[in-house]
């Protein structure tokens, strides 16, 4: 009812535009009331022209007529003049290309005919843009993504629902797959669940005879699986300066699949007083890497390493004394002239008979009268290492000589005067 009543105050507005120039002459117009026959097809491919027919036998010769085409981007108008009992309107081809349903109202005098016109879309034009979402899933069977595509005509119109689509996919193992589907509300979209091989998934849409470019899928890897660590042999030095490789084992899902590079991996120390030593590392090609510092005093350290929460197999490393081996010979020479106590340990030499690294701390605890105790540290130096006090800053008595490097300790004595 509001259609109609729109379309006659349309139609009542232009008319008087078309006859408000003519003046008296417009009275005499013959008038024309009742009803008109509008002829015209049902449906119409977007894009063709169309001839629109108004009849009324009784209509006179040189009538003008209106007909108002209402679709889905508003009216368009058209003239015409009777000539033995009807009227041809024609619709230009570019006025055809919305789809849609249009509405036609023919107008003669007060003589009214409607009609309606469904404008289809043509075929599917490329190219096609596939839509691909989220960019990565995981590569367990269970998780999925989605295709989609929205296909349109030459002139972009939705084409119409039931339109089969087709989604090829390549995965990373090179298996192919056809999903097939229908456009269904201006939309052709499918699930695309994730298969059990990690890598790119490759996704190419077709709908009739039209191609698109590619999209593509990202599968990675789902959570790991416990994994072991790896060390150099056992009996590691423990000089506190050595770095000690920490490796994982290739880290991988259920389904084999490696971690991805990039992936944070934490290496956790843990020392027999429980104190924990934390090394990140990443992953490159599944595997880890990290250096430990060997500790200065020997003993078990156990290692693991995490990520995702999951926890790697535990490594039990053992050092073993590697500064100074052996016994360490300590030497305390006393002189009154000039008034120093020289104390010498040396040759200080590590697991293979090398002299320990310069600059290898050496521990000098003396022990007096009275119980006085303090503790001097000097560094090596070609394997030495040398301290010098002031006898005007030592209590006179006998002085106990503790000298410790790494694990290793060494003794003697002397007497201040």
């Amino acid at each position: 009812m509001v259609r109609g009543l729109v379309t006659t105050i349309l139609l009542f507005v232009m008319l008087v535009l078309l006859t408000g120039c003519t003046g008296r002459a417009s009275d005499a117009a013959p008038q024309l009331a009742g009803a008109l026959t509008v002829r015209t097809p049902a449906i119409l491919p977007a894009g063709k022209p169309l001839t629109v027919v108004a009849e009324r036998l009784d209509a006179p010769d040189g009538l003008e007529s209106l007909l108002l085409a209402q679709g889905s981007y508003g009216p368009l108008v058209y003239r015409a003049r009777f000539q033995g009992g009807r009227a041809e309107f024609h619709l230009p081809g570019e006025d055809t290309r919305v789809a849609g349903l249009v509405a036609l109202t023919a107008r003669a005098g007060a003589a009214e005919g409607h009609a309606d016109l469904t404008i289809t879309p043509g075929e599917v034009v490329a190219p096609l843009t596939a839509l691909v979402g989220p960019r990565t899933i995981i590569a367990d069977g269970a998780h999925w993504g989605t295709a989609a595509v929205i296909p349109f005509d030459t002139h972009g119109n939705p084409v119409t629902a039931g339109t089969p689509v087709e989604f090829h996919l390549v995965r990373p193992n090179a298996r192919t797959e056809t999903i097939s589907t229908t456009v269904q509300h201006l939309v052709g979209w499918e699930r695309v669940w994730s298969a059990t091989v990690a890598g790119r998934t490759t996704v190419i849409v077709r709908v009739g005879q039209a191609h698109g470019h590619e999209a593509s899928l990202t599968e990675t890897p789902g959570w790991p699986v416990r994994f072991a660590l790896s060390a150099p042999p056992r009996g590691l030095p423990a000089d506190g300066r050595q770095l000690v490789p920490l490796r994982t084992a290739p880290i991988v899902d259920r389904y084999g699949n490696q971690m991805l590079d990039g992936t944070l991996v934490t290496f956790v120390v843990e020392a027999p007083d429980s104190t924990l030593r934390l090394i990140p590392a990443y992953t490159i090609n599944g595997v880890a890497e990290a250096y430990l510092q060997s500790p200065a005093t020997p003993g078990r350290l156990t290692a693991y390493a995490t990520l995702y929460g999951v926890k790697s197999l535990p490594l039990r490393l053992d050092f073993k004394p590697g500064l100074a081996v052996g016994t360490i010979a300590v030497r305390a020479s006393v002189d009154q002239k000039t008034g120093i106590v020289t104390l010498e340990a040396g040759p200080l030499l590590g697991n293979l008979g090398q002299l320990v690294p310069e600059g290898t701390e050496v521990r000098f605890t003396l022990a007096g009268p009275e119980g006085w105790t303090q503790t001097f540290t000097a560094a090596t130096e070609d394997g030495w290492a040398r301290l010098e006090l002031w006898l005007a800053d030592l209590v006179p008595g006998s002085y106990q000589v503790e000298v410790t490097v790494g694990a290793n300790v060494g003794e003697t004595q002397f007497t201040a005067p």
